[in-house]
Parts: C-alpha cells; sequence; structure tokens
C-alpha cells in the first residue's frame, strides 16, 4: 500500500476551482440592497427637507361658517348650530395655540397654558377674533356673501363724498319777552266783582278786569271830601293819596263832584294783550304782593328752536333759516337768529336759539309748533349709508369687511349727515368696504361670539378655601402629599376666606386629616408607598393660593396644618 503523507505540499496542490453556484446572484442582490439603501437615505433627506410643519400637520382644516370658533381636523357639523363644517382656505389657515380650558391665553407657539399647565392646541388665527381696538362686547367673525344677502345685509364701499350741510330742529313759538305785564292791587281788600273772569282773553289797555272793596281806599276818599269843604293844602295831599292807592285823575275828580266816596275801585290792565294767567276770585281778600292777572303781548312773538351743542356752534346772530309751520304751511317764512342764549340745558344738551316773528295780523299764537332748516358750509369726507352704523350707545362702529368673508368691527367718529349716508371722520378711509343694512344682525352675531370667548379674570382659576373636599374618606393617593410640599401648602393659603372659617370648620379639617391612621397606612403595599414618595401630589385647594394671601394667616392655623401633615407623612413611612 503506498503511504499518503497528507503534509506533502505537493499532495496539496490544487489547480483553479469552479466558483460555487449562486455567487453572481448573490452579487447582484449585495448591489441591489446597496442601491436601495442609498435610494431610502435620499428619500429620508428629501421627505424631511419638503415635509409639512407639525404646526400645518395639527392645524385645523374646518370650520363653521356661521361660528367659526368651531374648528375641527375631519369633516363634521357644528355643534351649535349643526350646520356642516366647511373647509378652510389654505391661504386663511394661519394657526396660533391656545389653551382647550383657558381660551384667553393664546400665543404664536406651542407650549403650556401658565393656568392649568395643559398644552396648548392649534387653532385658526381667525377664531381668535377679539382685540383691544375692537368696542367692548364684541369680535370678528366670518359670513359669505350668501349668508349676507339671505339677512338682507350688503357689502358698500366707502367713499368721498361732499356734503351740503344743514341742520333741521323742532322749534315753538312764545310770547315775547317786552310784552308782559301783571296786575296787582296797591290797597289790601275784598273782590266784590269779576268783569274778566277767563284765561286766554285779549283785553285793551285801560280795560277794567275786577272790582274791588278796600277799607284803606275808602277811607281815603272821606278824608279827600272832608278837606275838600276846607280848602288849602289838605286837600292836595289827600288827593295825591289817592292816586298812590291806584285811582286815576279822572275817578278823583268825579268823587269830588259827586260828593260821596265809591264802594269798590276798579282793577284796569296796565296794557294791551292776552290774559295768560288769572288768579283773581269773587270775595277772595287780596293784598299788594298778590298777582291778580298776567298779561303778554301778542303782536310781536318770538320762534324758539333747540340746537344739538355739538353743532350749534355753526348757527350765530344773524343767520337765516327756513321756517315752516307744520300746521299752517302757507305761513313759512324766512327769519334771522337775534338770539343765542349763553347755556345749555342740562336735560336735553341742546342750545336755544331765538328769532322775531311779526304777528300784527294775529295769524299765529303762542305754541304753535314749526321747524327751522339752517344751510351750514357743505363738506366733503368720507361717507357710508346711515344703516351702516351701529350705535350702541357709547362708541359707534362699522363693520368692515377685511376680505374672505371676515368683518371685523371697527370704532369710528360721525360727522354730518344727509338723509341717506354720514360722514365719517376717523376710523375709515375711502374705498374700504363695509357692511350696510341688517347689521342689527351681524352686531348680534358678533357680541355673541365675543359672549363664548371668556375674557381673562386673575382670580378664575383660584378656589376658595371652603371648598376643600368633605368626604370623611379620602383616598390616599389625593390626600398624602410629601413633607415638601405638606409644609409648604401652609404658606400658599388665602387670606381673605381662610380668615372666614370658623373654629368648627378648623376641627373639621383637623378631623378628616386625624382619620389617616397608621392602621390604614399598613394597608399599603410597598409599591403604593413607594408611589407616594415618589408622586407627593400637593392638594389642588392648597397649591393655588398665593403666598402673599398667607400672610395673614393665625399662627395657630400654621400649626395646626403642619402638625396634620407631619401626621400624614408619618402614616406613609409604615411598613406593610
Amino acid at each position: 500500500m503506498t503511504d499518503l503523507h497528507h503534509d506533502d505540499p505537493e499532495t496539496m496542490r490544487e489547480g483553479a476551482e469552479a466558483p460555487p453556484p449562486g455567487v453572481a446572484l448573490m452579487a447582484g442582490v449585495r448591489w441591489l440592497l446597496l442601491l436601495g439603501t442609498l435610494a431610502a437615505a435620499c428619500f429620508a433627506w428629501w421627505s424631511y427637507a419638503n415635509a409639512e410643519p407639525v404646526a400645518a400637520q395639527h392645524a385645523p382644516r374646518y370650520r363653521c361658517p356661521m361660528h367659526p370658533q368651531i374648528t375641527s381636523h375631519e369633516p363634521g357639523e357644528c355643534p351649535i348650530c349643526h350646520m356642516a363644517l366647511e373647509p378652510i382656505p389654505e391661504d386663511e389657515a394661519e394657526t396660533v395655540y391656545r389653551c382647550p380650558m383657558h381660551p384667553q391665553i393664546q400665543q404664536a407657539e406651542p407650549g403650556e397654558c401658565p393656568i392649568c399647565g395643559m398644552d396648548l392646541e392649534p387653532v385658526a388665527a381667525e377664531a381668535v377674533a377679539v382685540s383691544a381696538d375692537m368696542p367692548a362686547g364684541t369680535a370678528a367673525i366670518t359670513l359669505g356673501l350668501d349668508r349676507l344677502q339671505a339677512i338682507g345685509a350688503r357689502v358698500v364701499v366707502a367713499e368721498e363724498r361732499e356734503f351740503t350741510a344743514e341742520l333741521r330742529s323742532a322749534a315753538l313759538t312764545e310770547f315775547s319777552e317786552d310784552g308782559a305785564a301783571r296786575v296787582h292791587v296797591r290797597a289790601a281788600g275784598f273782590i266784590e266783582r269779576i268783569a274778566v273772569a277767563e284765561t286766554g282773553v285779549r283785553v285793551r289797555k285801560g280795560q277794567v278786569l275786577a272790582e274791588y272793596y278796600s277799607p284803606e281806599i275808602y277811607q281815603a276818599q272821606a278824608e279827600l271830601l272832608a278837606a275838600h269843604s276846607w280848602s288849602g293844602p289838605v286837600v292836595g295831599a289827600a288827593r295825591q293819596r289817592l292816586e298812590l292807592l291806584g285811582l286815576s285823575s279822572a275817578a278823583v275828580d268825579r268823587i269830588l263832584k259827586s260828593g260821596k266816596p265809591d264802594r269798590t275801585t276798579p282793577v284796569v290792565a296796565p296794557a294791551a294783550g292776552v290774559v295768560v294767567a288769572r288768579t283773581a276770585v269773587l270775595g277772595a281778600y287780596v293784598r299788594p304782593e298778590e298777582p291778580l292777572y298776567e298779561l303778554r303781548e301778542d303782536h310781536g312773538l318770538y320762534l324758539v328752536a333747540e340746537l344739538p351743542a355739538a353743532r350749534a356752534v355753526s348757527v350765530k346772530p344773524g343767520t337765516k333759516g327756513h321756517v315752516r309751520f307744520t300746521s299752517r304751511p302757507e305761513l313759512d317764512r324766512e327769519l334771522a337768529v337775534d338770539l343765542v342764549y349763553p347755556s345749555v340745558a342740562a336735560d336735553s344738551r341742546s342750545v336755544r336759539v331765538r328769532m322775531p316773528l311779526d304777528n300784527d295780523d294775529r295769524a299765529l299764537v303762542a305754541g304753535m309748533p314749526a321747524v327751522v332748516t339752517f344751510a351750514l358750509p357743505s363738506e366733503t369726507g368720507v361717507a357710508v349709508p346711515r344703516d351702516a352704523i351701529v350705535d350702541a350707545g357709547n362708541q359707534p362702529y362699522v363693520f368692515v369687511d377685511a376680505g374672505g368673508g371676515r368683518l371685523v368691527p371697527r370704532p369710528v367718529v360721525l360727522g354730518v349727515r344727509d338723509p341717506e349716508f354720514v360722514r365719517v371722520r376717523e376710523g375709515l378711509t375711502a374705498g374700504e368696504r363695509v357692511v350696510a343694512g341688517a347689521t342689527f344682525l351681524v352686531d348680534a352675531e358678533s357680541r355673541l361670539r365675543a359672549a363664548l370667548i371668556p375674557s381673562s379674570t386673575p382670580g378664575a382659576a383660584t378656589p376658595s378655601h371652603a371648598q376643600h373636599p368633605t368626604d370623611p374618606q379620602p383616598s390616599a393617593e389625593a390626600t398624602q402629599p410629601s413633607a415638601t410640599t405638606a409644609s409648604a401648602a401652609p404658606a400658599q393659603h388665602s387670606p381673605d376666606k381662610h380668615a372666614q372659617h370658623s373654629p368648627a370648620e378648623h376641627a373639621q379639617h383637623s378631623d378628616k386629616h386625624a382619620q389617616h391612621s397608621p392602621d390604614k397606612h399598613a394597608q399599603h403595599s410597598p409599591a403604593e408607598h413607594t408611589q407616594h414618595s415618589d408622586s407627593a401630589p400637593q392638594p389642588a385647594a392648597h397649591s393655588k393660593h398665593s403666598s402673599a394671601e398667607h400672610s395673614k394667616h393665625s399662627p395657630a392655623a400654621h400649626s395646626q396644618h403642619s402638625s396634620d401633615a407631619a401626621s400624614q407623612h408619618a402614616g406613609h413611612a409604615h411598613a406593610p
């Protein structure tokens, strides 16, 4: 046999061998895997570079056309009006972040609510529709053109317009002040005859209005007759006394001629006019300080108009106005102002102007209504229809079309008006579009939306101390704060509300803390004790009290809270 030596190099030499089957295939697979990996890497880089921002991915896509604050990522219906949500145009899908529990917390970047700590949610920017420059209680809304037409509103363009300014005011005719007269007696007496017993009667000068008996005048007549028989200066003195008591010279001569005194003395009208007041009554005792009649001349009247104080500066003495009497159109005429009263009526905030009026033919009477129109210098400015103005009393405003159906309330300052348009002095420029007609419905929708957005209130998130849980057996996890928290919690109580607790209420809190005995804590598992030690939640009612408010707590209250908290933590330390 031949001994084969395996270690011999000669026996180990071999020729080129054929590659095993499948090597070429595996090489191709390897290159495919390499190319696929490279392609995947390129695609990942391209996707990252061109990816849509996270804010845009989470931005709402649909909203309610009537309540734009209702937004959603998916199609659906509005929970308020049950209308189908409409897609938000991409050019309007600007996003801000808002707290779902405190909508007044808004910012442009993601974050957490400083009140409740919740993550801010993205909402459409136009849903945040309240700003400081808007009238109080209003908010921007979004209404389509079809909905504006359905409620009878229209969109008009503010444009420059020349106003032929005129000032119209109601007026009344009054008696002139220079024709007033009052009738008095010069000696006390009793009225025995009434000649004019009605008001509104026109009397002439010297006409007898009444007759009265006066003991003083009767005695003076007797003295005159007695002195007349003696003659001398005494007669002149007695005659002068009767004239000073109201008797005319003709009446005194008649007494001297008859030789006996008259029982009654006539009361005559000192001037012609109309009786506007009468206090004379048959049999009444009258004295010199009491007026019996009041007379007013009606041949010349005054026409008095009341003008708004803000526009009365345009009317001066000499300004002419057209007067139209509503009950007598044929008596229309042009009058000039002769007096502007230097005071403003406190109740109506108006200024009175006076125009003299001739009434020689007695065609006009006092108290007749009229309308006065004053022509003022013309003005040019931005004009809008009168029904575009919303005047709620404090500040007039208009709804400006900001595009895309968005209507923004904007305060304005108004000027002169005409029957169809009103001038806007401030707040609007020519070319802007505003809503006119049915603006009360648009204003109602705006105020409704503003009411759904609560305002920021500093103490809104702070519950009162009286709202502590009254359950005598609270859960262990809800009532076991850590040692650090327990010591800090009393430092955050509200002084005003904590001071209102009665001793019985404090004792009730102490009893509730005392109910957490070691026996109950002993029932907890080690895992639960570990969880309590790690989490150590702080009671919500204590965590929201400010440290400034704690400054008024009594020492007894501090010690009570500290001892209760220490007893709770001691219970947690018990072994199971």
